[in-house]
């Protein structure tokens, strides 16, 4: 062929319609979207806006997304493009169009592909994937911009990702993030193909929602002509959902929140959306135990031993309504709410009753879906007893999916083990963003990392759950940073895995509110999270910090929020109510909560002490971080956007719900009056106190003073009665009366609690000798620290603090990896990738770092700090060995039972503590090993104490 016809041939293929048949450019990700046009790029917005174009035989949710595009289109431009059904390729406009359709469900895309400008193969027998690629029609009709799914929701999702790549948030409404104006939108050139997400089933769960407010706020600000949480509320999720590419939902259940499905149009929308509905872990079978049985009152016991037969029928009405739509159906058995099943007092009735309720809803599914029950989705939540009840000797079908739960502060555990991972069904994970209960509620602000979360779910996906990821996400707001990081991590765990999450928050603040900001933005959000680690912001209240730690964390809070502030004032006006809501409103609010409890801390710290000024000082700072919280509030529900968001939000935790007054008590002049008049504050040694001569306390000023005791106590009926709580008795001289302890907050499954400090009595002290003796301690109770004074001391603080990263060497495994997570906690994480490997019997073939310390001559503790992560799965454990110069390793395991009192204290703390203890001739340098003899250990820093009491 000679050169004349080479070139002719060349021309002809760069003339020729470049589209499905291997043409059009592979892209790698999404195409972009720009105001400027470029080479074959598609005109989604010009002069005039392409038509939208879908089959109307197609499913609805088509339609749907394709007015959701629509309707961002014109947001973006002021253009309205038009929405045009269209059978067949004949019916489409002559102009550029927008093509959106299902494989099999279209016409119009099933044309496409028959007549060669498309290619639809790669997308047979796929779950929620889609192409988007640009077609040259033949002849003079303008282009085309291609959609086509795999099913219904994968079209959707290819036009939710569109309007995302255009420049709309999915937080447009629930957080007015305005879009930016764009001149015009163009389209890239070529084709992209979306492979299946990570996870199957990617969900939220709306809970606790009359506490915080999203359900007061339906009702009296979204919907007062209703007064209810209904269909208008739920359209505004399931939209939300759409464009996050989520597909399930847990609906509102609390107690006064009307019923999901009392409104039959609620479950209509769901469908429409193409959202799967389900209920929650003590809701079987697309029930709301509350409204429906409950609140309905003609139903009986809610117990399947006396009442079996209008419980299945209850369960049975359900099916037969909803059963036509696309659900996941939850099984087994628990009590109304959140309690446990009714009748079965020991864990082998419970067993027994729950596999019985198993095998009757099973028996329901066959009788009402067409679908055969082996392929119908369906979970056994394992909550609570449920858990139990399966670890002894309940049988789940091998089609019934395993859906873990963390235990509700974030940290996984119970997951599948090698048998459980063969499983047909698979497993999931219900993981909480938000939690009211034991062992303090988290429900005002969202502090959970993406590197924390990703550090979370990547090890649960690891270990097999990748079927169903829900999350209990509260009232939605304002936790739209962190659902929308879980729905990305759900989508593709790879781009945000461990040690890339940290990277999450500045590209997430950058598509909003540009990179400058952007960047800013992300360094302080992850000082809100490094703090949060430490202390959630509702809890700080029950931690044990030393002074210092107290003033650097105020510090370090006070700054994040002059920085917030700082920004604001570069925020272009159309996005300053987006900046509030997003970032300004949790980063001052936290930071005005841990002023209010802490400094009051500090306030009664230092009157008890004697130190007047300071206890004042902290005093009034306190209290007028107390009046700038419910201001701050304030302006949110009332003021932003004419009180859109009215009624939604409380800054007060549940454990101090809607109070009137301030619950954290400070310093007055009165009170430092009567500190000087009563006797001297001091410590007191328990070992003194115990033994029978007692402990002599001598003071030259008689007078009254509180006795606090530090213990570890137990809890009888879950009660916060004194007598529940009584755990020794106290003697001075002829008096004498019984010590109990006062449990913080949610005890509603605790036995024991503490280590914590309790108010127990009032001494009466004389001049000169008394002798305080403590006796009948209780065999479950352990006493560590007595102190007279109006407050208990600060903790001790370290003389010397090494963050965990600041290892000399590291060694690795043959099968794992030492690596340091970016705000992987308080600090960087310290962890052994992939989560997989083995757990190691001997020192010698563990993962392992090292570490320079400089110690004190005379007594030292070295405090090792982890998170409190908890076992892989059932039969592990959570293991680290320390050694020290090369000396015998001592081994710890970290695990915790749920609900136990060491539980409770690392949550609230945020971290598990460790300690070798050494007494030395000389100060110098010693080297301390650390090896991680199981998977799922983090760790966070090593702390020295010299002197200091063990």
């Amino acid at each position: 062929m000679n050169r004349f016809l080479r070139v002719l041939g060349l021309l002809s293929l760069l003339a020729a319609p470049s589209c499905g048949n291997g043409r059009e450019p592979v892209l790698e990700d999404f195409p972009t979207v720009s105001e400027y046009a470029s080479a074959g790029c598609f005109p989604l917005a010009g002069e005039t806006a392409a038509a939208i174009c879908f089959d109307p035989a197609d499913f609805p949710v088509v339609r749907v997304s394709a007015g959701m595009l629509a309707d961002d289109v014109e947001r973006l431009t002021g253009l309205r493009p038009a929405l045009t059904e269209a059978a067949t390729p004949g019916d489409l406009p002559a102009g550029p169009a927008v093509v959106a359709g299902t494989v099999g469900s279209s016409g119009l895309i099933d044309a496409l592909a028959r007549e060669g400008l498309i290619r639809t193969d790669d997308l047979d027998g796929k779950w929620e994937s889609f192409t988007v690629q640009t077609v040259r029609r033949p002849g003079a009709a303008g282009p085309l911009l291609v959609i086509a799914g795999s099913d219904r929701r994968g079209t959707a999702y290819g036009l939710t990702t569109l309007s995302r790549a255009a420049g709309v948030s999915p937080w447009y409404w629930w957080a007015d993030v305005t879009p930016p104006h764009r001149k015009a939108l163009y389209v890239r050139r070529g084709r992209f193909l979306q492979p299946e997400p990570a996870v199957q089933y990617r969900g939220i769960f709306i809970n606790d929602e009359r506490f915080g407010g999203w359900a007061l706020w339906a009702e009296q600000t979204f919907d007062p002509e209703s007064e209810k949480v209904g269909p208008k509320t739920y359209r505004k999720v399931f939209e939300l959902l759409l464009r996050l590419r989520g597909n399930l939902l847990w609906p509102a259940m609390h107690n006064g929140s009307q019923a999901f499905n009392a409104d039959p149009e609620n479950a209509r929308l769901a469908d429409e959306y193409a959202i799967v509905m389900g209920s929650s872990h003590c809701e079987q079978m697309l029930r709301n135990n509350e409204d429906e049985w409950k609140n309905a009152g003609t139903w009986g016991d809610f117990n399947y031993l006396t009442n079996r037969d209008n419980m299945v029928r209850y369960w049975e009405e359900r099916v037969q309504a909803n059963g036509a739509y696309e659900n996941i159906y939850t099984l087994g058995l628990r009590g109304i709410h959140d309690y446990p099943m009714e009748g079965a007092g020991t864990t082998a009735e419970r067993v027994a009753v729950m596999q019985q309720a198993i095998g009757d809803q099973r028996a329901i599914l066959r009788r009402n879906v067409a679908t055969p029950v082996e392929e119908i989705p369906q979970v056994l939540c394992t909550y609570e007893e449920v858990l139990e009840a399966y670890h002894n000797g309940l049988e789940v079908p091998e089609d019934v999916t395993l859906l873990w739960s963390d235990d509700k502060q974030g940290y996984t555990r119970n997951l599948s083990n090698p048998e459980e991972r063969k499983r047909k069904g698979g497993a999931g994970i219900y993981y909480h963003l938000s939690y009211h209960g034991d062992p303090a509620s988290w429900i005002w602000l969202s502090p959970l990392s993406p590197a924390f979360v990703a550090t979370e779910l990547t090890e649960a996906y690891t270990y097999g759950a990748r079927k169903i990821w829900v999350f209990n996400v509260g009232d939605i707001k304002p936790a739209e940073k962190e659902i929308s990081f879980v729905m990305d991590l759900a989508w593709d765990l790879e781009r945000w895995g461990p040690e890339n999450a940290h990277r999450y928050m500045r590209a997430w603040f950058s598509d909003i509110f540009g990179p400058a900001l952007g960047r800013e933005m992300a360094a302080v959000q992850e000082t809100y999270y490094r703090l949060m680690a430490s202390g959630k912001d509702s809890q700080v209240w029950f931690v044990d910090y030393s002074e210092q730690d107290i003033r650097d964390r105020l510090q370090a809070w006070a700054e994040a929020e002059r920085q917030a502030l700082r920004l604001e004032k570069r925020v272009p006006p159309a996005l300053r109510d987006a900046y509030f809501e997003l970032f300004l409103y949790p980063v001052r609010g936290a930071s005005l909560l841990n002023r209010y409890q802490l400094l009051a801390r500090c306030s009664m710290a230092h009157a008890t002490v004697g130190d007047g000024p300071q206890a004042l000082a902290d005093g009034a700072a306190a209290t007028e971080a107390y009046t700038g919280l419910n201001a701050w509030t304030e302006r949110y529900n009332k003021e932003l956007l004419g009180g859109k968001w009215d009624h939604f939000f409380s800054w007060q935790p549940y454990h101090w719900f809607r109070s009137p007054r301030m619950d954290a008590p400070v310093a007055t002049e009165s009170l430092l009056e009567e500190v000087k008049r009563a006797p001297a504050a001091r410590s007191v040694s328990p070992e003194a106190a115990l033994s029978d001569a007692g402990a002599l306390i001598r003071t030259d000023t008689a007078g009254d003073i509180p006795i606090w005791m530090r213990a570890l106590t137990p809890i009888r009926n879950f009660s916060k009665a004194a007598a529940d709580n009584a755990f020794c008795t106290v003697s001075l001289g002829e008096d004498s009366f019984t010590a109990s302890a006062t449990p913080i907050n949610n005890i509603w499954h605790a036995t024991q609690v503490g280590p914590m400090w309790s108010r127990v009595g009032t001494l009466h002290l004389r001049e000169g000798e008394n002798r305080l003796r403590v006796s009948g301690l209780a065999s479950d109770a352990r006493l560590d620290r007595i102190y007279l004074g109006v407050c208990p001391p600060f903790e001790e603080a370290p003389a010397a603090t090494l963050p965990a990263s600041a290892f000399r060497t590291a060694q690795d495994s043959r099968e794992g990896r030492i690596r340091t997570v970016r705000s992987l906690g308080y600090a960087d994480g310290v962890l052994v990738l992939p989560f997989d490997t083995p757990s190691y019997d001997t020192v010698e073939d563990a993962p392992s770092v090292e570490y320079d310390l400089i110690l004190a001559a005379g007594e030292n503790r070295i405090e090792i700090r982890t998170l409190p992560t908890l076992h892989v799965y059932e039969g592990r454990q959570a293991r680290y060995a320390a050694s020290l110069d090369g000396g015998e390793a001592a081994v710890f395991d970290i695990h915790t039972d749920d609900f136990s009192a060491e539980w409770r204290k690392n949550v609230l703390q945020g971290y598990s503590s460790r300690s070798l203890h050494l007494c030395l001739d000389k100060p110098g340098k010693h080297t301390l090993r650390i090896c991680l003899l199981d998977p799922g250990i983090v760790l966070q820093d090593i702390r020295i104490y010299s002197g200091a009491r063990p």
